[in-house]
């Protein structure tokens, strides 16, 4: 019989039963490492098959998606280059972009610095994996959301054209140039 009192003295408690809150811890961490891993490992032997069995195909495939990033820098550095090529170009240029202002403080300074550049300054070409491998193609995006593109022909002068911000899909019309520097 029970002798009329539900305080035990503290005999007869239970253990708590299963791992401690660290060793719950610790197990979960080593699963998702595990994780983690196996998925890194299986994932790297996917390419490495995958670049051993086609190693052109792949290349092609990676320059392809670059060549797809990079298109619409591209053809706002095409717009830019064909602008200097002539005077109603390059005035149209200038009045559009008053990031300009800072290298030539007047629309004659611009034109007039123009003046010598609209014989020699060639066309781009279409945006190609030969001009990226072989011909002095350079974009740069930086941290602050400038875009500086630039290309060097082998015969004329090289154009480095950089634009305010990157372009995202749907935004419209032509970029602000902040910088131009022919060469």
């Amino acid at each position: 019989m029970a002798d009329g009192s539900w305080d035990n003295g503290g005999h007869g408690v239970p253990a708590k039963a299963g791992l401690p809150l660290w060793g719950k811890i610790a197990l979960g961490c080593g699963i998702a490492f595990l994780a983690v891993v196996v998925t890194c490992v299986g994932a790297g032997a996917f390419f490495v098959n995958k670049i051993k069995k086609d190693p052109e195909g792949f290349k092609n495939k990676v320059m392809g998606f670059a060549l797809e990033k990079v298109r619409p820098d591209w053809e706002d550095f095409r717009a830019v280059v064909e602008q200097l090529r002539s005077r109603e170009g390059s005035q149209a240029l200038y009045a559009a972009n008053p990031g300009l202002a800072k290298t030539w403080p007047t629309e004659a300074a611009f034109l007039e610095a123009a003046s010598r550049w609209h014989k020699e300054v060639v066309s781009v070409p279409d945006l190609s994996p030969d001009l990226m491998e072989q011909q002095g193609l350079q974009i740069n995006h930086d941290f602050g959301g400038k875009v500086t593109v630039g290309w060097s022909p082998k015969s004329g002068r090289a154009v480095y054209v950089t634009f305010e911000k990157a372009r995202k899909p749907g935004d419209p019309g032509p970029r602000r140039v902040v910088e131009l520097d022919v060469r």
